[in-house]
């Protein structure tokens, strides 16, 4: 047990800023980052406003004594989707909780998480690349050769984000070359390999840069108040589906000046049982190390994956949102109950099957037919995408409430 002295006002303060910087660059959202530092402030007799951005946090820390307030702010540069750190913050927190870490050791911590090395290997975010490609394919409907080409997408995607990931100005132009990658891929593919699906290949292969994850927690985060934040993600998602079309675009119009033959729509149907259930689960897992999800925790991507798969295939005969609210209620159910069993953050088995779920492919179809000049398509596309994205937030809200989580995480 570690004797732990009357924090001073300022030494506090020091540490939720440097905890919410660090769980913010992990992917927390920014309602759960404010309840969590909250509380923490509260549990050693302080009052603490707290207004998180995707870009910022700003606290103000009040003694009991009412004095003026110690305020400060700091900015956040990166932000990702990391639920090894994630749960390893968790970990931390657990301990200074329960009295067994002091705030100077934990302050320490952190600073040490965040020089540790990314919990998979470049050759595992890869392989990782390509089997989100793949399987991604083969749920949007696209046989087996398309299974196969996504996954090439999917390795020059990643080739293409680690080139650019030291470089500031070319980060900026990450979504833009991924859809250049993706346009061309379908370009060769549907130019040189009959049968092969334009529409699949190219969702296939951005799959990774889609901002439906970012759509969702947007809306989750306006319908929890958090209105700043919020509109912050929608347009942040806004401007990632631009950049992507736009690349997408550049293509396209190569090929009609070069009056390349327009290759003849695939149609889609599902693929058989034994592919999806080969398929799916591997996309699970993929995302789960793109996610930096722990060695030994791959297993939960894996069980959030295949829950998805059967309810999704239960709630196969509902309507898109009626079937998107029972997935996420379901899913988010059983992360909250992970949670409370193993006292770990509920993200961890959550995000990666809200990966399966999150409408991105529905948001770059609106876009990409709106470039093609159908305006009506596209508005009714982009108004069933935002149905989707409301049905899927309506259903984490709701399962929130009959099965809570109890904790910040």
């Amino acid at each position: 047990m570690v004797d732990q002295p009357k924090l001073s006002a300022q030494l506090l303060l020091d540490y939720l800023i440097e905890l919410g910087t660090a769980l913010m660059s992990a992917g927390c959202p920014t309602n759960r980052l404010e309840d969590l530092l909250g509380a923490i402030a509260q549990q050693d007799g302080y009052t603490a406003d707290v207004f998180a951005l995707p870009t910022g946090l700003f606290i103000a820390l009040r003694t009991p004594t009412g004095e003026a307030p110690l305020v400060s702010m700091v900015r956040v540069r990166e932000w990702k989707n990391d639920l090894n750190r994630l749960a390893e913050l968790d970990a931390m927190l657990n301990e200074v909780a329960d009295r067994t870490l002091s705030i100077p050791e934990a302050r320490a911590r952190i600073v040490e998480l965040e020089r540790r090395t990314p919990a998979w290997p470049t050759w595992a975010m890869f392989a990782a690349s390509i089997g989100a490609s793949a399987g991604s394919a083969i749920s949007f409907g696209g046989s087996v050769l398309d299974c196969i080409l996504a996954g090439v997408g999917g390795l020059l995607l990643r080739l293409m984000m680690i080139s650019t990931r030291n470089d500031p100005s070319l980060r900026l132009l990450e979504n833009f070359l991924g859809g250049l990658i993706a346009g061309v891929v379908a370009l060769f593919a549907t130019q040189v390999i009959p049968g092969t699906s334009r529409e699949v290949l190219v969702l296939a292969t951005i799959i990774p840069l889609l901002p439906g994850l970012t759509l969702t927690t947007g809306l989750s985060e306006v319908a929890w108040r958090n209105l700043v934040a919020g509109s912050a993600r929608l347009m942040q998602a806004a401007v990632t589906l631009l950049s992507l079309v736009f690349g997408i675009a550049l293509i396209v119009g190569l090929e009609g000046r070069l009056q390349l033959p327009v290759p003849a729509p695939v149609a889609h149907a599902a693929a058989p049982w034994l592919l999806q259930i080969v398929a799916l689960p591997a996309a699970a897992v993929s995302y789960g190390v793109l996610l930096q999800l722990a060695k030994k925790d791959i297993p939960i991507a894996l069980g959030s994956g295949a829950l998805v798969w059967l309810v999704a295939a239960a709630a196969r005969s509902l309507p898109g949102p009626h079937a998107a609210f029972v997935s996420a209620f379901v899913l988010a159910a059983a992360a909250n109950i992970y949670a409370r069993n193993a006292a770990r953050p509920a993200q961890l088995f959550l995000m990666p099957g809200m990966l399966l779920l999150v409408p991105g492919a529905l948001s770059y179809r609106s876009l990409e037919t709106l470039l093609r000049g159908d305006v009506v398509t596209s508005a009714s596309q982009a108004g069933e995408m935002l149905i989707i994205a409301g049905a899927l937030v309506m259903g984490l809200l709701v399962s929130s409430v009959v099965i809570p989580a109890r904790k910040h995480l």
